[in-house]
Parts: C-alpha cells; sequence; structure tokens
C-alpha cells in the first residue's frame, strides 16, 4: 500500500504547524499591543507569509522533492547555499521542539501546579520522536485526527461566540480605542502574529512523501494559509468584542477562559484540550519534517550518509529523527528559555525563507524548462514581484525578531561561518556538482 501523503495529510501538517498553542495562550499580550485592531494585526501579520507562499508554491510544483529547502537553493543557487537554507531548517526545527516542550509545561501549569520542567519536556519529546518512529505515515494519521480536534475546537469556539455575542444577554460595555496604542502598537502586533504563520512553506521539506506533489503542494500551502488566517482572525474578534481588553489581557489561557464566559465547563474542556492538540500537531510535524531536510543532504553527500539511514520496517531517518530530538533535551538542560527557542524557530524559518526567496529569482534563468512544464505557473512578473516582497519581509522581520533575543543572532552568524568553512573543506561545488541535475526524490 502507498504510504505517502495525501492532500489532506499535507494540509493536515501546515495547520498544525501553523496554528500553535501561542493562540490559546498569548492572545492576551498581543492584545495589550494593539487592543480591538487585534484581528487587523493578524491580517497584517499574514501578508509577508503571503509573499512567500507564491515563491514556495512554484518552486514545490518545479521540484517535489523532500528536503525542498537544500534542493531549492541547491539548484537554483549553489551547493553551499542549500547547505545553509537546509542547516536554518533544521536550526528552526530544534528551536521549535525545545520552545513546543516548554510552551507544553506553561500550559499546563494552568492546570497543574509545581511540575517539573526536564523530565516533562524529555518525556513529550520522546514521546513524539517513538511516534515518529514508527513511519511517516503512522505520524501522519494521528496528525489529522489531532488537527481536525483542534480546528473543530477553535470553529466551536467562534460561532457560538459570535452566536453569543448577538443574544440578548450580551452586554455591551466600552471597548476602548481601536488603536490602543497607536499605528505603531499595531504594527509590533502584527509582527508578533506573523510567529503564528512562519511554518508556512516546511510542507515542501516533505515534497517527495507526498502524493503527486507538483498539484499538492502548493494547494496544500494556499488551503493551509487561508484557512489559518481566518482561524486567528476569528479567534482574535470574538475575544476583543467579548472580553472587556483590560480583563483579557490578564487571561494566562486566552481561549479557555473567554469560552468559559458563554459555553458550558464540558465543551470548555474539549477546547482546552484543543490547546494541548495545538501543541501537539506543531510538534509531532516539526519531527516529521525535519529528519527529510538532513537525509536528503546525506543522500547527496554533503553531509553524513548516516543521516540516509532508516529502520528497515518503517523507512524512518532514524539518525536523523535522534539528532533533532537529542539537541533540544541538551538545550533545555543548559537553561535555554521558551523565548530563545522561539527566536531560533523564527529567524531558522525566515532566514531559510529569505534564501528561498533569492532561488525564486533564479527560475527563469536555471528551470526555465521545468518552469514550463510545472502544473502550477504563476506569472513572471508576479512571482519576481512578490519574490523581492517576500525577501524584504523577511529580512525585516528577521532583523526584528533578533534584537529581541541578541543571542540567537549570534548562533545564526556561527552557523553561517561554520557552513562557510564546512563547505570549503568538503569542497561541496565539486561534491555536488554531480548531484544538482539528479533526481530529486528520496524514496522510502
Amino acid at each position: 500500500m502507498d504510504g505517502k501523503i495525501g492532500l489532506i495529510g499535507a494540509i493536515s501538517t501546515l495547520i498544525g504547524i501553523m496554528v500553535g498553542a501561542a493562540i490559546f495562550i498569548l492572545l492576551g499580550p498581543l492584545a495589550a499591543q494593539t487592543g480591538p485592531s487585534l484581528t487587523l494585526a493578524f491580517l497584517l501579520g499574514a501578508i509577508p507569509a503571503l509573499f512567500g507562499s507564491v515563491y514556495y508554491m512554484q518552486l514545490g510544483s518545479i521540484y517535489p522533492s523532500s528536503g525542498g529547502s537544500y534542493i531549492f537553493a541547491s539548484r537554483l543557487l549553489n551547493p553551499t547555499l542549500g547547505v545553509l537554507a537546509g542547516f536554518f531548517m533544521v536550526f528552526a526545527g530544534v528551536g521549535a521542539i525545545g520552545m513546543l516542550a516548554l510552551g507544553f509545561i506553561n500550559y499546563l501549569s494552568f492546570y497543574f501546579t509545581n511540575i517539573p520542567v526536564i523530565p516533562i519536556a524529555f518525556l513529550i519529546i520522546l514521546f513524539f520522536f517513538f511516534i515518529n518512529f514508527l513511519g511517516i505515515r503512522f505520524a501522519n494519521k494521528l496528525q489529522v485526527f489531532m488537527v481536525v480536534w483542534m480546528v473543530l475546537a477553535l470553529l466551536i469556539f467562534i460561532i457560538f461566540g459570535f452566536l453569543h455575542q448577538q443574544s440578548a444577554e450580551f452586554v455591551e460595555f466600552d471597548k476602548g480605542p481601536f488603536l490602543r496604542n497607536g499605528v505603531s502598537g499595531l504594527l509590533m502586533a502584527a509582527v508578533l502574529s506573523f510567529y503564528s504563520y512562519a511554518g508556512y512553506g516546511i510542507v515542501t521539506e516533505i515534497g517527495g512523501e507526498i502524493k503527486n506533489p507538483q498539484k499538492n503542494t502548493p494547494l496544500a500551502i494556499i488551503i493551509s494559509l487561508v484557512t489559518v488566517a481566518l482561524i486567528y482572525m476569528g479567534v482574535s474578534y470574538i475575544c476583543t468584542s467579548i472580553v472587556p481588553i483590560d480583563e483579557f489581557i490578564g487571561f494566562s489561557a486566552s481561549i479557555p477562559m473567554t469560552a468559559s464566559l458563554f459555553l458550558p465547563n464540558w465543551v470548555v474542556d474539549l477546547i482546552a484540550v484543543g490547546g494541548f492538540l495545538a501543541i501537539f500537531t506543531t510538534l509531532n510535524a516539526i519531527m516529521l519534517v525535519i529528519p527529510q531536510e538532513l537525509a536528503v543532504m546525506g543522500n547527496e553527500g554533503v553531509i553524513s550518509k548516516l543521516f540516509t539511514k532508516k529502520h528497515k520496517k518503517f523507512g524512518t531517518p532514524y539518525i536523523s529523527l535522534v539528532l533533532i530530538s537529542i539537541v533540544p533535551m541538551i538545550l533545555i538542560i543548559f537553561g535555554i528559555s521558551e523565548t530563545v527557542f522561539a527566536t531560533m524557530t523564527i529567524a531558522g524559518l525566515l532566514i531559510s525563507g529569505l534564501i528561498m526567496g533569492v532561488s525564486a529569482l533564479k527560475i527563469f534563468k536555471k528551470a526555465g524548462q521545468e518552469y514550463e512544464h510545472a502544473v502550477i505557473k504563476i506569472p513572471k512578473p508576479l512571482l519576481i514581484t512578490f519574490s523581492i516582497l517576500g525577501i524584504i519581509s523577511s529580512f525585516l522581520f528577521t532583523v526584528l525578531a533578533i534584537l529581541d533575543a541578541p543571542v540567537v543572532g549570534g548562533l545564526a552568524i556561527v552557523l553561517v561561518v561554520f557552513t562557510t568553512i564546512y563547505s570549503r573543506k568538503k569542497n561541496l561545488s565539486i561534491l555536488s556538482s554531480t548531484n544538482l541535475n539528479d533526481g530529486i526524490d528520496i524514496k522510502n
């Protein structure tokens, strides 16, 4: 039986990555920045993702491969930038795993006190390590189930919140100024809300594991991005229209605490479980996707062939999976904070996305024939415009993210220097030259 992922599975992977625990916990701090205009902030925050999604769709249709970041950059730019893009994707994955493990504990602490941080963080990472060790098909089935539950929980919240707002028992209140802290507050909230969309292109990392990837990868990106943007806008509208802003800002679990105002306790509990699943879907998707990047680079000889080793029964690149599980555990032991992990994720995804934007500008020169035969063919002027806008927005958002956690900027510089030295030592331009026009799919 074909173990590849269909369109629904690809959409579930992307929605699972983008809809994280932050929306269940951190809407309050975002509302503190901008007030009732929070819905607009989420709309503005989606704009850089919209730019990037255009060239990710085109790249995914031309090169339907696993390890998309490495493949796109190595084919269209050079092997060194391909490795750098791949390493930054792994950098983002390590950050995401650490952030989500600690985020799970923070969300759990809303319901329970005195939780041991390191043991619980390790347990959650190990749990999803074993889930993904059982193979991409099993992990994706679980992903679909969890995403369906999470999305239904959020839709229930939005629909019944709107009905409550329209009901006779709803008491109107002064919402305060639409722009609580002016335009600057709105823009800062928009930058922070972009964090919620940052994984929009990550499905290209498993292009080789998707059925009919030339068609399904671009469809998954656009359907997921639109769905997530509508969910974020709907949730933020309900929260800021039902609860006075000053009260809502203090909510430690934004959605469950708001839901308790108009829904019975058992439904609130179902929504609260959706918060846990938001963490689980993102963590599961990251551990499903990132090992493929290492496996592809190993297959092409730019890193050790050890990373290509797959379990005979489950087809899992287990060395890669072990690496991305152990590194965040070590960093947690050394006391890396949730904020630093989060900034690692954003910086890694944005820098990799910036390289993808530059790669997209080379499509017409280096992959003109593949472009002409692609299932998705975005008009040249539109693709160039969106690629340039994506590069600019990715750069600006990267700078803002690093300013928030300078240590991540230091780590990023170290990674760039290491990759440059590694590239020269390995002479990647020669090592990879025979691979650049070879088949790009990694088979199970």
